[in-house]
This record gives C-alpha cells, sequence and structure tokens, in this order.
C-alpha cells in the first residue's frame, strides 16, 4: 500500500511499451480530469514495473556514480535550543561537493533522508535512540501545507543500543571522562524496498578503544569494508589531518574505506587536487550559517573501485551511522 500511495503522488513516466499499456489499464479518468488508481492486481504489476527496486536504487547509486554528497538539513534548530533532539534530515546529491553548495552548483537532489522515531525517544535516548530512515527519490514536494515524498528507495534501520563512550562525572564542576563501551554497540541495517536485507553497519570495538571503527558487512554476514581514520602512537590514536581550503576546515578526520583483511586503504576512481583519491567518508566545512548556528554536518563518500550497488548503499548506511554514533557524541567536547 505504501508504494501504490507513492506511485500515486508521484508522476511516473512510462519508459517501455508494456509500461504504457499497463498504466493506461490501472487508471481510470475521471470527471474532475484527473486520474484515479484503482486498486486491481493490473495496478501492482505497474508498481513492480514501474518502480523495481533496482532501477531506483540505480537512480541514487548506480554503476556510474563514483561519490555523493551528503548534506544534513537544519530541520529543528529551534526545537534543538529547547533540549529536545530534532528528526534527522539529509540531501543527496551526486558528485564530490566539498564545500557543501551543491544547490549553488546547479546539481539536482537525487534523495531525501528523513527519521522517523518518537519525540519520547529523541528526548530521553538521544544518540543511542532507535529509528528507521527510508530514502526516497528525488527532492520532496510541498503544496499547501502538504509535503510528498518520491518512492522508496531504500530504508535503513537502527536498533535501540549503546552510545560508543560514557562520560562520567569526576568532580562537581561537571568535568567528564569518557569512557569507551564495547557492548551494545551501535548497528545499522540496510534494506531495499521489497524489505530484503542488503547489509549492515556496525561499530567495532578492540583493543584500541580510542579510535573509532565501524565494520560494513553483506547480507550473509560477510565484511566487505572496514571504515576507520589513520592513527599514530603504534594505532592507538586518531590521526588528525590538517589542509583544505579555508580556516574553518584546517582540521578533519578522514575515515578511509579499507580493505578488511589487511587494513589497507582502499583508492576510488576519483581524482582530488590531481592525485588518485582513497575512498573514504569525511565530513567537511558546511558553510559558516550551518556551522555556526547548527550542529547539521555535510558529508561526502567516494566509493571504492568495484562497489556494486549494495555496496555502495550500505557505505551510504555507514555514513549516516558515524554521523549518529561518532560525530552526534562528540557535540561539545
Amino acid at each position: 500500500l505504501e508504494s501504490v500511495s507513492a506511485s500515486a503522488r508521484w508522476p511516473q513516466t512510462p519508459r517501455t511499451l508494456w509500461d504504457s499499456i499497463t498504466m493506461a489499464e490501472s487508471a481510470k479518468v475521471v470527471p474532475s480530469g484527473g486520474v484515479q488508481m484503482t486498486p486491481t492486481p493490473v495496478e501492482a504489476s505497474v508498481v513492480d514495473m514501474v518502480a523495481p527496486s533496482q532501477e531506483l536504487m540505480a537512480r541514487v547509486v548506480g554503476p556510474d556514480v563514483e561519490a555523493i554528497s551528503v548534506q544534513q538539513t537544519m530541520r529543528g534548530c529551534f526545537q534543538e535550543c529547547l533540549g529536545c533532539e530534532a528528526e534527522s534530515e539529509y540531501r543527496i546529491y551526486h558528485g564530490h561537493i566539498e564545500e557543501g553548495q551543491a544547490r549553488a552548483e546547479g546539481i539536482p537532489q537525487v534523495g531525501h533522508l528523513l527519521e522517523s522515531s518518537p519525540c519520547l525517544c529523541r528526548f530521553c535516548l538521544g544518540v543511542s535512540r532507535s529509528f528507521t530512515m527510508p530514502l526516497t527519490l528525488g527532492e520532496p514536494t510541498k503544496e499547501g501545507g502538504n509535503t510528498t515524498y518520491g518512492p522508496k528507495v531504500l530504508e535503513f534501520r537502527k536498533p535501540l543500543s549503546n552510545p560508543i563512550c560514557f562520560h562520567v562525572p569526576v568532580n562537581e564542576g561537571g568535568d567528564t571522562v569518557p569512557c569507551p563501551c564495547c557492548c551494545f554497540l551501535p548497528k545499522l541495517e540496510t534494506f531495499d524496498n521489497e524489505n530484503t536485507l542488503l547489509g549492515s553497519t556496525k561499530y567495532i570495538c578492540d583493543t584500541n578503544l580510542l579510535v573509532p571503527k565501524f565494520g560494513v558487512f553483506g547480507p550473509d554476514g560477510t565484511q566487505k569494508y572496514l571504515v576507520r581514520p589513520e592513527t599514530c602512537c603504534g594505532g592507538c590514536c586518531v590521526m588528525i589531518r590538517c589542509g583544505g581550503k579555508g580556516s574553518a576546515k584546517s582540521v578533519y578526520i578522514p575515515f578511509l574505506i579499507r580493505d578488511p583483511t589487511t587494513q589497507a586503504p582502499l583508492m576510488s576512481n576519483l581524482k582530488l587536487g590531481g592525485e588518485d583519491a582513497t575512498a573514504r567518508i569525511n565530513k567537511v566545512w558546511s558553510g559558516f550559517k550551518k556551522e555556526c548556528c547548527s550542529d547539521a554536518d555535510n558529508f561526502q563518500v567516494l566509493f571504492p573501485q568495484g562497489a556494486t550497488m549494495h555496496d555502495k548503499a550500505n557505505l551510504l548506511g555507514a555514513n549516516v551511522l558515524i554521523d549518529f554514533a561518532y560525530f552526534e557524541t562528540q557535540k561539545g567536547n
């Protein structure tokens, strides 16, 4: 029913002769000049043929997509000022947009992510909360106070978990010391619009407790990628990178996408600054207004060579989990 309603709200263009025939048979013209979708068996076949999961997925993370820009909106800024966590919302664009200004570049929005979770859970549990987050196609449209979303492409599901670290108070002045947690850690699963599991991303706890690490797994549990920053001091600490355009971007932590066995960084098909770029998930400068007036973040994901559509969908989910588990946890620290 959800697929049918999404198809009814979002205009579909027939791409084959069979699409045209079945869409015509499933639509009934009403006196007002509109089109009434009738719940017939033919209509179900239209939904399956016009918007199959693989075709929709190809429009967002298809074989020709080498990088995406994931831009968090400033949704719920006033709500967060009152102490309640707002639902997270992201816009997805194709390409490597380091400055986080995709709309100014004239690049159309290809996907939209909006968290669905109870207000009480966001208020009481914070980053530990469970949620679902559907990825819908294109940019939502607003008319008469109503928002219409495109057909669902993917859905990310995060169960209830511990944060990656607790902050233990050490004195009456309010100072705290981070204490890493190694059980019941954050996890996020990726499903297509037919509710088929495509894979998952899990926070990994090992002997190097101060280094954030995420494993990206296939549907059978086989680890496909390891995502972690570079380290120093024998692998015990995160190596901070300096550079980039603008003083506000002078310090950043790239999460490199690695081979899970050798832990060697994998290469992307892109060049940055004239040099071959490693596959990575980066938090980038979001602009003065967003950085100073909200905790919304912008990211870029450079996919590794040979990544399939399902791999790219899982890496997009890894980006969401990294934002929730690491950057949201580090706010104010």
